[in-house]
């Protein structure tokens, strides 16, 4: 490895060079799921918004993703135009989780291995994304690194909140070393309302970063037991934290009354009441075993990036390992609840995206620690060379945009018509139906034309 920092000019022909293939990625590989009609909710909801339609008559999922997605979104609509928001939406977020990586490990390591593991990092994305691509997984598994669908920047948002109070905790412990020390007010605030936005956005990610911060704080074997636990002792922290659910919970039945949401644990609970224990075991197993053939048939760079995890787990950061032991367990059992009980989903691998994230930095780490003097025209170059490879790959936005708007039918299925309204750029508004015909009362924004009332 070289003594020498990268300069600010290795940063610029980084970040540029990632930008520009990540959008390629956007516009080749990750078209389709970036414009499918569950990626186009947001940007078709904000020009609702935007554009003086107002958003009560839309029917909302149980989690409307709107922080930090549509905030993002909002920052991107003046500048970007309407039919490429998808994909520039995915190029910044990308930039955004590279420029958090290297945050985060800047604080542990050096800014020449920092820079070498970021460019590692792209390139790895870049071989399981062509190699999803050759095997023809449906759905690709990496997608969610540059999609907001499903709220996977929600859960970058929340890995990162979690991860940047746990480095303020341990700076402040270490400094004075007093379990009753508290963070400045501004700081306490600043997390309340960023987990507060999180947890009305998105109850999954919400917990995703509560998990995270509780595994890191406590499993910190370089601190004392009463140290880690310190917080979780003391009246404050309890009185903060059910004032936060009170708060959050207020603030979701004030937004539910304003546009329709549904309840998932009422779903959930309405499922389950009708089934004995014996009942639920059995579909349980029958789900797991029918979702691992899931995987095998049509998630073969899952198996490749897993096996790789598994064969370098041992050398996997610790932190890393402690996130992939808790999670796994917890993710599972989220993917088989959401799933098989609450709504019937016969392959959610989005709910396992936490999974394959941390699996990717485990064996990003172990390649950038074996490549001790790693050249950076090298990484450089192969970089170009991979984004010679995705500009020799069709572009589908041209014939996408076609098919769409030869589509002449008033009522549509639900994958059909925010398509339609998306490339119509909002001058056509079919209705979604069900397989019976029937209204689909499921993320959409069709019934402001009143043509079912």
């Amino acid at each position: 490895m070289l003594s020498r920092s990268p300069s600010i000019l290795s940063y610029f022909l980084f970040f540029s060079i990632s930008t520009f293939v990540n959008f390629l990625l956007c516009e080749t590989i990750y078209f389709e799921p970036l414009h499918s009609a569950d990626s186009l909710y947001l940007p078709l909801f904000l020009k609702d918004l935007v554009s003086g339609l107002g958003i009560r008559h839309w029917y909302l999922p149980p989690s409307p993703y709107f922080f930090p997605d549509l905030l993002l979104y909002l920052f991107l609509y003046p500048v970007v135009p309407f039919l490429y928001l998808p994909s520039v939406y995915g190029t910044i977020q990308m930039a955004l989780v590279l420029f958090g990586i290297f945050i985060f490990l800047s604080k542990y390591t050096n800014q020449t291995k920092s820079f070498q593991f970021l460019y590692l990092f792209e390139i790895l994305f870049i071989f399981f994304s062509l190699l999803g691509f050759s095997f023809s997984d449906r759905p690709l598994p990496l997608v969610y690194f540059l999609s907001g669908a499903h709220h996977s920047t929600g859960f970058f948002f929340s890995l990162l909140l979690s991860l940047y109070l746990y480095c303020l905790l341990n700076e402040r412990e270490k400094r004075n070393f007093s379990p009753s020390s508290v963070l400045p007010l501004p700081i306490v605030l600043f997390f309340y309302f960023g987990f507060s936005f999180l947890y009305i956005s998105d109850r999954f990610s919400f917990a995703v970063g509560v998990i995270s911060f509780f595994v890191v704080r406590i499993w910190d074997d370089e601190l004392p037991y009463s140290v880690r636990i310190s917080y979780f002792r003391t009246k404050r922290f309890w009185i903060l934290a059910i004032l936060f659910l009170l708060f959050s919970e207020l603030v979701f039945l004030e937004l539910k009354s304003i546009v329709s949401i549904p309840s998932s644990f009422q779903i959930l609970f309405a499922y389950l009441s009708k089934r004995n224990p014996q009942e639920i075991l059995q579909l349980s197993v029958t789900y797991l075993w029918d979702f691992s053939k899931h995987i095998f048939y049509q998630g073969k760079s899952i198996l490749v990036l897993m096996g790789l995890g598994l064969l370098l787990f041992p050398k996997f950061p610790k932190l890393n390992r402690h996130l992939l032991i808790v999670f796994f367990p917890v993710l599972v059992g989220l993917l088989l609840v959401v799933g098989r009980f609450t709504y019937l989903h016969p392959y959610p691998i989005r709910y396992l995206f936490p999974l394959l994230f941390f699996g990717l930095l485990g064996v990003t780490w172990v390649v950038s620690a074996t490549i001790q003097k790693g050249n950076p025209n090298l990484f450089f170059g192969l970089v170009l060379g991979l984004t010679c490879v995705l500009l020799t790959l069709p572009q589908p936005r041209g014939e996408t945009k076609t098919y769409f708007s030869n589509i002449t039918d008033t009522k549509v299925p639900y994958h059909l018509e925010k398509p339609i309204r998306f490339w119509s750029e909002g001058s056509r508004t079919p209705i979604p139906v069900d397989k019976h015909g029937n209204p689909y009362h499921w993320i959409t924004g069709a019934f402001h034309t009143h043509l079912t009332e």
